[in-house]
């Protein structure tokens, strides 16, 4: 993992006045003001969400070319997503709620740039380029010029602004709804990290006697019960690819430590 990332999970403080930045992503709070006239009116809301929830998320939303031969295609790859899902879900659950997130993910194709923030149970995506391509309006696509717009699929729709000649639909920002589990999923992601056992000390492990044979400690079935639960839960998050396989080892050989 990036040294960004190590540094998230190790609880670093993330407040509005800092910028993360490593290994081509950038991350960092801007204040509403930053987001220009169409989010004036906007009530930003601070937000508890979880990292599945997220990744669900950025694995959900497509676009598509407008050019002769444009396809459909997911603005970001399933790796992309695991790569910054979890900064991102941190990054909003840090958040007072008055301030939207920017993000900056270099790619093989150029940037994939853009915003996000709640409103009520919603969480707003607005992009401003996608793979190096800068987003505008179709209308103004110039000859030559390759221009995109975002597709919303099933529980997504555009966020649409009100004219003198009617409301307009902006193509490059969607509102997706949170699901009705992700305050279910976040509380279990809390108690995971709460409950995940800290290595001791060295100096502590050198000092514990190894017990003798005659000696060794009795287990009780209430033991056995919670860190079966506990295994169980870590394999969950581990098959839903919300940890990796080096951090998946990594806690199930501290609680078996802890346990054993």
């Amino acid at each position: 993992m990036s040294a960004l990332l190590l540094g998230l999970m190790a609880g670093c403080s993330f407040t509005p006045k800092k910028k993360l930045r490593g290994d081509g992503f950038t991350l960092m709070y801007k204040s509403k003001s930053a987001g220009g006239y169409e989010i004036a009116d906007i009530k930003l809301a601070s937000v508890k969400v979880s990292e599945g929830e997220i990744l669900r998320q950025l694995r959900s939303i497509q676009y598509e070319e407008l050019a002769l031969f444009g396809k459909k295609r997911a603005v970001f790859t399933r790796k992309q997503a695991n790569r910054i899902g979890r900064l991102i879900a941190k990054a909003l659950n840090k958040s007072s709620g008055n301030k939207i997130i920017y993000y900056e993910l270099d790619t093989p194709d150029g940037a994939t740039e853009g915003n996000v923030f709640a409103n009520g149970k919603v969480l707003n995506w607005r992009f401003s380029s996608i793979r190096g391509r800068v987003f505008s309006n179709r209308s103004f696509n110039g000859w030559g010029g390759t221009n995109w717009r975002l597709l919303p699929s099933s529980g997504q729709r555009y966020h649409v602004t009100g004219r003198l000649l009617g409301k307009v639909a902006k193509e490059n920002w969607i509102k997706v709804a949170l699901s009705r589990d992700s305050g279910r999923e976040f509380q279990e992601e809390k108690k995971y990290r709460d409950a995940a056992p800290s290595r001791k000390p060295r100096k502590q492990r050198r000092a514990r006697a190894e017990p003798s044979r005659k000696q060794a400690p009795t287990r009780n079935s209430s033991e056995d019960t919670e860190l079966e639960k506990k295994l169980q839960f870590l394999k969950g998050l581990y098959e839903k690819n919300l940890v990796d396989e080096e951090e998946y080892n990594r806690k199930r050989k501290e609680l078996l430590d802890n346990y054993l």
